[in-house]
């Protein structure tokens, strides 16, 4: 069975498959970076309600109502813009689906930098193919094989791949 697509494996999709594959197949790792944006993300924005579950699906950091629904995601870093963006754009794109206008917000609290995020028609055009290409990878039998990156050593997966 496949599971949903969540926000986090949109993220892993644009980072490295095969950590999308081991992620969709339950197989965790953690690391110290991993706890650490644990620790940013539980003592940051300490008045918002965090971790909004919406249909099971998408769990964006938290919400706030303004003019539209802004969308807030926190992360530890802004070294993975691309891959933070995507997974934003598919909150985005999913609560469109459900009639909100949303925009969405990625904040990096240890940096003092924030980003704003719009969904654009282009994009909107291309979720529907990349939550096609997620699936297709979750789908197989086996991860994909390992492709070195200069992230890789900050990887919760890096010795599963490399050593």
């Amino acid at each position: 069975m496949i599971p949903r697509v969540t926000g986090v494996m949109v993220q892993y999709s644009k980072v490295c498959k095969r950590e999308l594959w081991l992620f969709a197949h339950q197989i965790h790792y953690e690391s110290d970076y991993i706890y650490l944006g644990r620790l940013i993300h539980q003592e940051s924005y300490p008045r918002e309600k965090k971790n909004i579950l919406i249909d099971s699906v998408i769990s964006p950091d938290f919400l706030k109502e303004r003019r539209k629904t802004i969308v807030f995601e926190v992360k530890k870093s802004s070294k993975l813009e691309e891959p933070v963006r995507y997974q934003v754009f598919y909150y985005l794109w999913y609560l469109k689906q459900k009639g909100i206008d949303a925009e969405g917000e990625i904040v990096y609290p240890k940096e003092r930098k924030k980003e704003k995020v719009i969904l654009t028609r282009d994009i909107e055009k291309e979720i529907p193919q990349m939550l096609e290409n997620i699936k297709k990878v979750v789908e197989k039998s086996v991860p994909p094989e390992p492709i070195r990156k200069p992230y890789c050593k900050k990887c919760s997966y890096y010795e599963f791949c490399w050593c």
